[in-house]
């Protein structure tokens, strides 16, 4: 970008910036680092980013995977070539046209799309090139395009995008930035104001001034004249994960008497909702499968089984351990230890050498069914997120064979297939999606139900908030 298109943005945007427009102002702890697809690691960055960038695809308010930028697309027979066409006159914000350059460029510089080569077949059109068949393809054309030259030459906090937001202020006090500012002419409320605190207590001072609208908090909180419109993170489960290497947990015994032990509904209580078996509340999620088989007439002496599980030292999952502990002595007299390790340690000290008997932790999961690094058995060594050590043939074949099949119909058997086998085993016992709370003020409406797999999904229906005052 030119010093030319650099000034003429600049204006245009200071116009909008200074134009009397409504506003939603939301509080946000920390501050921002890049809104560029890719580079955005921290939650708050990643939702302005869903905001001002487009993908070839998107996720609707259903969970439903949807075209955005792409117009038409077609995939070879052997499942190795997509060609995809996006829609003509789409612009970026300095004006010019997203051409298939700038598709090539975000597909060689995207983490998630490595190792995918392209084809530029016209100036609207680019062929995707993979080197193997894989189903979930799709889901990882959601990424945001980036206009060609973006990592290299772009402002990180104040980049050229698509829509349909986009940035119009950044405001700073000394090195630090204070608040950014986003705007849609065809939003109901026009502007978007990201402000930055340093802690929570800062966003509940912040709420009682009157200085911003909402906030999001993993605290069950009491916010006067604000709402609690808490929603939960299909995108995150909890669970209890056995060491299947371990003798005490290399059969599936003690782990089917634990798993008759637990009540999971009063486990997870206020925490979130629910996980249903390890392709939780999908459309391939097998509802004939039973995913809580806790038993309340279950009474076994097991006051001679001892085993340790090990937990992030975090408040909420101290609560939980002790929980289980609690359920599990009262019905069975089971000895559990809990073994406290420091969040920030968790990951090298026990996840990746599979140091642990039993673990209390979270996982993250893409919204395509495929669970082929989590459960399948050449997963079970870092990096592979197989951290129980689950290997069973029928689940190996049921998580190759649904990758690699592209008609949703097949995909299911082969996944229904996987999740049968997977609860007749056992590896893990899932708890709940969590629950983040999202603090509004009553003075806005319009917020609905909606699916969210992320913290961005919470914008899903922004289309429709509005203030009270401004609804006939």
């Amino acid at each position: 970008m030119n010093i030319f298109e650099r000034i003429v943005i600049y204006l245009y945007s200071f116009i909008l910036a200074i134009l009397p427009t409504t506003k939603y102002v939301e509080g946000v702890v920390g501050q921002p680092e890049s809104f560029l697809p890719g580079k955005s690691e921290q939650h708050h960055d990643r939702t302005i980013s869903k905001l001002i960038f487009r993908g070839l695809y998107k996720y609707d308010i259903y969970g439903t995977l949807v075209p955005d930028l792409a117009d038409t697309w077609s995939v070879s027979q052997d499942g190795l070539v997509y060609t995809v066409r996006i829609k003509d006159n789409q612009k970026w914000t300095n004006g010019k046209k997203i051409s298939s350059d700038d598709l090539i460029y975000t597909a060689f510089k995207h983490p998630d799309l490595t190792g995918v080569a392209t084809d530029k077949v016209d100036d609207l059109t680019v062929r995707y090139i993979l080197p193997n068949r894989y189903a979930p393809f799709l889901n990882m054309l959601t990424v945001g395009i980036m206009p060609s030259g973006a990592l290299e030459k772009a402002n990180n906090l104040f980049p050229v995008s698509s829509g349909p937001f986009r940035i119009i202020k950044t405001e700073k006090i000394g090195k630090l930035i204070k608040q950014v500012v986003l705007y849609n002419p065809d939003s109901k409320i026009q502007k978007i104001v990201f402000r930055y605190y340093k802690g929570e207590d800062d966003l509940l001072t912040a709420s009682k001034l009157g200085e911003i609208e909402g906030f999001i908090s993993e605290n069950l909180l009491t916010v006067e004249n604000f709402e609690d419109y808490k929603f939960p993170l299909q995108g995150i489960y909890y669970a209890l994960f056995f060491n299947l290497r371990n003798n005490k947990f290399s059969t599936d015994v003690y782990r089917k008497k634990i798993e008759k032990a637990l009540p999971i509904k009063q486990i997870v209580e206020e925490r979130g909702i629910n996980v249903e078996g390890p392709i939780s509340r999908s459309l391939f999620t097998d509802k004939a499968l039973v995913f809580d088989n806790y038993d309340k007439t279950y009474n076994e002496d097991l006051g001679n089984f001892e085993f340790t599980l090990t937990v992030p030292d975090l408040p909420e999952h101290r609560k939980v351990a002790q929980n289980i502990k609690q359920y599990l002595k009262s019905s069975t007299g089971m000895r559990m230890n809990i073994n406290l390790v420091p969040a920030d340690k968790i990951l090298k000290e026990v996840v990746e050498p599979r140091n642990f008997e039993a673990l209390l932790y979270g996982q993250e999961v893409s919204r395509d069914p495929d669970r082929y690094v989590y459960w399948h058995s050449e997963q079970s060594a870092a990096p592979g997120l197989n951290i129980t050590g689950f290997s069973q043939v029928r689940a190996d074949r049921a998580l190759e064979e649904g990758r690699k099949e592209l008609e949703n119909d097949k995909r299911v058997k082969h996944y229904y297939e996987f999740q049968k086998t997977f609860l007749e085993h056992t590896p893990a016992i899932f708890l709940y999606h969590p629950y983040i709370h999202y603090y509004i003020n009553n003075h806005l409406t319009g917020v609905g139900e909606k699916y969210t797999f992320n913290y961005e999904d919470r914008f899903l229906d922004f289309y429709n908030w509005a203030r009270v005052s401004e609804v006939k």
